[in-house]
């Protein structure tokens, strides 16, 4: 069995380009109707995931699931890839079933993703601008602090649009980002290549979170230490750790350590982000990552504060359907590792065309037309790539 998958292996990496080798995985994938998730952790190898199995929906915790992939939407409905098999693509290695390993190379220049329903059309400036300004009043006259209204932005993807060489392109330019492909039949392909981190619990029951807020444009040439920051920008970031402390403090966990704010760079932007680590084997809490997923999302800095009148102006305001964009994604319990990000920088592939999505965070102090400029930065991070 072990010579027969080293055969197996030798014979589809040692003749084919990583582009190449993801066009054959992926296409055998598809072609064969599996869900498929393709994936490169900051500073670690990308890896590549395939489950011949339908998505199933997540009603255990998370502690409790197979080796495999988390994918949620904005709405809170979780759904796990089973990793049937594992490929890491820098060495070849693979875990699970090789059967499901394409038989013969080379057979795929690319890959037909899957498509699921059609593309949403394109906020216009006028109507997020609008939004913003609602968004402002309801903070003037209510209980609402902060809200983070959402755009949706439709691009004409490129004639010979390569999804592998996408996510290749991506992981080479944001070395400190997340990247991942998720593809299925239900619910179609998304292109990922996100800065935050929601929940991570290492190997060694090491749990930690971050709160990354506050936004500007990266400047190439000027250090992070040199990145000055508007009373909106920090107080908009410190709302955002307040909310984790304040969930922590919920489940009576004080035995958290805090770092930051810090300056920290994300793509062709910086942020000001904290970081919280709590030792899980020390407080006895095995299950912290399951308890702070469920309290976390969404998190305020992709809905706002209070939560609930946030979602409520949310709802109200937003003309479009955010899908998995602010949901969260990542592996779990991969080799006693899972690390789960919020769904940012992303775009939903279509036959030709892609959705972006995108959002800044409101408060009393906001500019409207500068949280328009804030939507089209961050965009960027795809469209200076795939472009």
């Amino acid at each position: 069995m072990e010579e027969a998958k080293a055969r197996k292996l030798d014979y589809l990496f040692d003749t084919l380009s990583l582009e190449q080798t993801i066009n054959d995985l992926a296409g055998w994938a598809t072609e064969h109707n599996y869900n498929l998730a393709l994936y490169r952790r900051p500073g670690k190898q990308p890896i590549f995931l395939m489950d011949p199995e339908r998505m199933q929906a997540v009603g255990v915790p998370i502690e409790e699931l197979k080796e495999g992939f988390l994918w949620a939407d904005y709405e809170g409905s979780v759904w796990h890839l089973k990793a049937a098999l594992q490929v890491n693509l820098e060495n070849g290695e693979t875990s699970g079933d090789t059967s499901l390993l394409p038989e013969k190379p080379g057979s795929y220049s690319k890959w037909n993703n899957y498509v699921n329903g059609s593309a949403q059309k394109s906020t216009t400036s006028y109507e997020y601008i609008h939004a913003v300004q609602r968004g402002i009043e309801r903070i003037e006259n209510s209980e609402l602090i902060k809200v983070v209204p959402s755009k949706v932005k439709l691009h004409e993807l490129p004639s010979g649009f390569s999804l592998a060489e996408a996510f290749i392109k991506l992981c080479e330019a944001y070395p400190t980002a997340f990247v991942s492909v998720v593809s299925c039949p239900e619910f179609g392909t998304w292109l990922t290549a996100t800065p935050e981190m929601l929940i991570e619990v290492d190997e060694k029951g090491i749990f930690k979170t971050m709160a990354l807020a506050g936004t500007q444009r990266f400047e190439p040439g000027k250090s992070l230490h040199e990145v000055a920051w508007t009373d909106k920008e920090i107080e908009e970031q410190a709302m955002v750790s307040r909310y984790i402390i304040n969930r922590l403090k919920e489940i009576r966990l004080r035995e958290f350590v805090e770092e930051g704010p810090m300056t920290v760079r994300a793509a062709n932007l910086t942020h000001l982000c904290s970081t919280f680590t709590v030792d899980t084997k020390e407080t006895n809490f095995p299950n912290l990552g399951d308890v702070m997923l469920n309290l976390l999302h969404p998190t305020s800095a992709v809905c706002g504060m209070p939560k609930p009148p946030a979602i409520e102006l949310i709802k109200e305001i937003e003309q479009h359907n955010r899908k998995f964009y602010t949901g969260f994604l990542g592996p779990v319990n991969i080799d006693n590792h899972t690390s789960i990000y919020v769904n940012l920088r992303c775009m939903e592939l279509f036959d030709g065309k892609a959705n972006l999505f995108a959002g800044a965070g409101v408060t009393a102090f906001s500019n409207p037309e500068k949280e328009w400029e804030e939507t089209e930065l961050k965009c960027n991070t795809l469209l200076n790539v795939i472009k």
